[in-house]
């Protein structure tokens, strides 16, 4: 019964912490997802969904970590409200945990235009 005890208490932890992934972010990047969500509120009184292709980790020609918050967001009843009707949406650079609105909207998501450029 020891035995079974042992190797019961010896995988339980991986068991238990492998249904979640965690990702620490930037608070500049909580806080301008936060400003989404409350517009989404505002607007809909719905919630706002992040389906996980949203924000992307690049690094910049000096080596530094650099994030692209892509507002594809969905906000409830409204879909994806930032988003213009040919799918091009608006797009916000985070360097050093400062917020970069960058007042452009590209045309295709910056992972599928880094694969390209890069040949992967």
């Amino acid at each position: 019964m020891k035995r079974v005890m042992l190797i019961n208490l010896t995988f339980l932890p991986v068991m238990a912490m492998s249904g979640e992934i965690g990702i620490v972010y930037p608070s500049a990047i909580i806080e301008a997802v936060d400003e989404y969500r409350a517009e989404c509120v505002e607007e809909d009184g719905g919630e706002l969904e992040l389906n996980g292709d949203e924000i992307a980790k690049i690094w910049t020609d000096e080596g530094e970590e650099a994030y692209v918050i892509r507002a594809a967001f969905t906000c409830g009843t409204l879909g994806h409200f930032w988003c213009g009707a040919m799918g091009h949406c608006p797009t916000d650079l985070v360097i050093n945990n400062k917020l970069y609105d960058t007042n452009r909207i590209l045309q295709r998501d910056v992972c599928v235009s880094l694969k390209r450029q890069i040949g992967r």
